[in-house]
């Protein structure tokens, strides 16, 4: 009994091992039937792409701005170690030598300075806060550069798509092309058609073939097109077909609202403005007196350096005034005080141009919309127009002139819907581009990580 048992167990358990291996196989089969996806696509250009990385190591080094800005507000500490070799003064008098003056012939100092900036109206921390205020600016500058660089990643894969659509249709086309040759051939056998209807059913299938070459041609420029948008050498896998997006009706007033929430580079601009704020008291601190501490301490081994002393110091409180500047100062005021307005002119500037880009993004979904639905009217009344003079054509009804003219009619049809449906799609994405909502989630980490940087 116990052995029975024993079998069993084990007979069990190779079968739940085999279940699991073969669900292993199957869930890998169906990750390898999904294919390349758009948003792999996405992650692959944020760690492949060379803008990307351009784009961070110029957030890296405005952030250093704030490191130097603060800077200043700490002592400036220098240490000089020197060695000297002075000519000797030697004292003559009535033609006799009184011997040499002044200081030793060779001799080693060390000098260490000390530097303190103590107040200047507030110069300092303005530049600290200004530097801050660009680097602000500058991550948001850099997130919406990542988004624009999403964008492209998604163009050029629409385009893949488009171009693969384009292929299907070439050689459906093709095919029926072949099926009209036969056709004409057959009937002209029988006396039925001349050989000028065998020709020009030839013209047909050379002109598919050519739109075949050409589809085949035009997905691969969009593949290598895509890879360089990735970074990479090659798309890596069969691109996958997104989800359908069908945006939810919705006023123009309430999108521009959510842009104006949204938007990277509104928030830039923001930025930019407090920056330009704290600029002008920045220049405007040059009016007001300097004042610093000044500290030296210098050590060497010559004790006749200071009479018999080994090391000497001295420390000083200087307050300094720019008396003529030859209007310096003034111009910076005034170059400041300009840069700060333009500043605020771009932000007005910047709003209208959002609530542009919104309208007419949102006004093109909508009348793409209704493109898409006469087109798949075209589409399907094409088809049925074809079908028809292909059996009249048959029955000797119609020509093959009018053949040619319903297959043409339905190849254009079909390449219209398809251009049609992904512009569709693709405009979808630019609508969450011109609302700043484009991939929020994903990099929501470029906006919270400042260590990264």
């Amino acid at each position: 009994m116990v052995s029975m048992h024993r079998k069993k167990w084990r007979t069990g358990l190779g079968l739940a091992l085999l279940l699991f291996l073969a669900g292993q196989a199957l869930a890998g089969q169906d990750q390898q039937n999904i294919g390349f996806t758009l948003d792999q696509a996405y992650e692959t250009a944020l760690d492949k792409n060379e803008h990307v990385a351009i784009s961070r190591e110029e957030l890296r080094q405005d952030r250093s701005e704030i490191a130097i800005a603060t800077s200043n507000l700490y002592p400036q500490v220098s240490a000089v170690a020197a060695y000297n070799r002075e000519k000797d003064m030697t004292i003559t008098a009535d033609g006799r030598d009184l011997g040499t003056f002044g200081n030793p012939d060779e001799y080693g100092t060390l000098t260490i300075r000390l530097d303190q900036h103590i107040y200047q109206f507030g110069k300092v921390w303005s530049g600290r806060k200004m530097a801050r205020y660009y680097f602000k600016s500058s991550k948001f500058r850099h997130v919406r550069r990542l988004k624009e660089i999403l964008f492209n990643v998604s163009t050029r894969y629409y385009e893949a798509l488009l171009g693969r659509r384009a292929i299907e249709i070439a050689e459906n086309a093709l095919k029926r092309a072949n099926r009209q040759m036969a056709q004409a051939r057959a009937r002209f056998e029988v006396g039925v058609l001349t050989q000028t209807d065998v020709l020009r059913a030839q013209v047909q299938v050379a002109q598919s073939q050519e739109q075949l070459e050409r589809a085949k041609n035009q997905y691969d420029i969009a593949l290598e097109n895509l890879a360089l948008e990735l970074g990479v050498a090659s798309v890596p896998g069969e691109l996958a077909e997104p989800p359908e997006k069908n945006i939810r009706p919705a006023s123009i007033p309430v999108l521009y609202q959510k842009a104006l929430t949204h938007r990277q580079d509104l928030s830039e601009a923001e930025n930019r403005v407090n920056a330009a704020e704290e600029r002008v008291d920045f220049e405007q601190a040059d009016f007001f007196p300097n004042l610093s501490i000044e500290g030296q301490y210098i050590r060497t081994e010559e004790p006749d350096m200071f009479f018999d002393e080994d090391d000497d110091w001295q420390a000083a409180l200087k307050l300094s005034y720019p008396l003529f500047t030859g209007w310096k100062t003034s111009a910076e005021v005034g170059k400041a005080k300009s840069q700060r307005d333009q500043a605020k002119a771009a932000i007005s500037r910047l709003r209208k141009e959002i609530r542009n880009q919104v309208r007419s993004v949102y006004l093109d979904i909508q009348t793409q919309k209704k493109v898409i639905q006469q087109l798949e009217k075209q589409v399907k009344a094409a088809k049925r127009n074809y079908r028809q003079v292909t059996a009249q054509f048959k029955q000797g009804v119609v020509t093959a002139v009018d053949q040619v003219d319903a297959f043409t009619a339905l190849n254009e049809a079909e390449n219209r819907l398809a251009q049609a449906y992904y512009s569709y799609q693709l405009d979808q994405i630019r609508l969450e581009l011109a609302m700043g909502t484009f991939q929020t989630d994903l990099l929501a980490k470029e906006l919270s990580n400042d260590r990264a940087y």
